[in-house]
């Protein structure tokens, strides 16, 4: 069988979206999403296991790298372990004209020609690819049309303001495909792209 007749492997965004629309606070804060939901807790290990690549923005990929890492050394249970050893061991993807070096295992880092090399990996066999983080690596994947699921899981946190997942100048047309209910408070909602 050729290449050709494989399917392209999808790219999918997956983010943490407050009820009002925002994946960060005012201040950049992160700390707003209940962290004692065991049903969110299934989904993301299930989601980490169903992917093959992680994509991040220069920001969101040095967060990571600031958490990451430490918690496999320091682990506060064995759950945090088994997550942050499989978050270490994915490879990773950064689109970044600015970060000169990538300290996390398994990154690379995509300087120019985005669309051609995120072309390229979806080519490849293998598991979806997942941009997490970042509301400007969600707004240049959809420049380039090369998303094709926003998963979108709504806290009913309502923050006031903050970084929005959608911005003026990306503003796609989506219908909902599935929705997923994780527990008493949390929704993950699914779109796919409208193309012409």
């Amino acid at each position: 069988m050729s290449d050709l007749s494989l399917p392209a492997r999808r790219l999918y965004v997956s983010m943490i979206v407050s009820l009002d629309g925002y994946i960060e606070g005012p201040n950049r804060e992160l700390d707003w999403f209940p962290d004692d939901n065991p049903q969110f807790e299934r989904y993301a290990d299930e989601m980490i296991d169903s992917v093959g690549v992680a994509l991040y923005g220069r920001r969101s990929y040095e967060t990571m790298l600031s958490y990451w890492p430490a918690a496999e050394r320091n682990p506060t249970s064995s759950s945090d372990l088994a997550f942050a050893r499989r978050m270490n061991a994915l490879p990773k993807v950064v689109l970044s004209r600015t970060l000169e070096r990538a300290d996390w295992s398994n990154t690379t880092i995509v300087r120019d020609h985005v669309k051609e090399k995120i072309l390229e990996l979806k080519a490849q066999p293998g598991k979806p690819l997942v941009a997490w983080a970042g509301a400007g690596l969600v707004a240049t994947l959809a420049e380039h049309d090369l998303i094709d699921e926003y998963r979108v899981i709504i806290c009913p946190t309502v923050l006031g303001g903050g970084t929005p997942l959608f911005s003026r100048a990306h503003q796609p047309r989506l219908r909902l495909v599935r929705t997923t209910q994780l527990g008493s408070s949390v929704a993950v909602l699914c779109y796919e792209p409208v193309r012409e």
